[in-house]
């Protein structure tokens, strides 16, 4: 009497094959010490497999339900500003970093407290303190 939660599958293997001649020496020799049973180490193979892939590329109707989703134009120029904000907003932050002698206050969105520390560090070590030279002052004064 077959039980109602028990499926049954055939695994036909051609040994004119060289990778299901291998696949059968696998499977007829299989360490049982190692791997419970023939039946879990083939379970255990194709469940990792099909975990690599997803399930939208195995399944049929999955992948036909799932249309693919192609980025505008209109897309990529906002994705292309955002990132040009953000990178001009961090070299804003570390020249007024390297100009103020590492003590710029970090913005929202830019690289944070540690990466600012970092730059202050550099920028000190590099400091050779030399006395400020008082044209030079007054140019940056009226840079700012």
């Amino acid at each position: 009497m077959a039980k109602s939660n028990i499926v049954f599958r055939s695994y036909r293997l051609n040994l004119d094959n060289e990778q299901q001649r291998r696949v059968n020496r696998v499977l007829a020799e299989l360490n049982t010490d190692i791997h419970k049973s023939v039946n879990q180490f083939i379970t255990d193979a194709i469940d990792f497999y099909a975990d690599s892939f997803g399930d939208e590329n195995l399944l049929r109707g999955i992948g036909e339900q799932k249309k693919e989703e192609y980025i505008s134009k209109r897309d990529l120029d906002g994705i292309r500003e955002e990132l040009k904000n953000d990178v001009k907003n961090e070299i804003i932050m570390l020249l007024g970093a390297a100009l103020g002698g590492g003590t710029a206050r970090a913005a929202p969105g830019s690289m944070g407290r540690t990466g600012m520390e970092t730059v202050a560090k550099e920028t000190a070590s590099n400091n050779t303190g030399e006395p400020a030279d008082p044209t030079m002052m007054e140019l940056v004064d009226n840079w700012g």
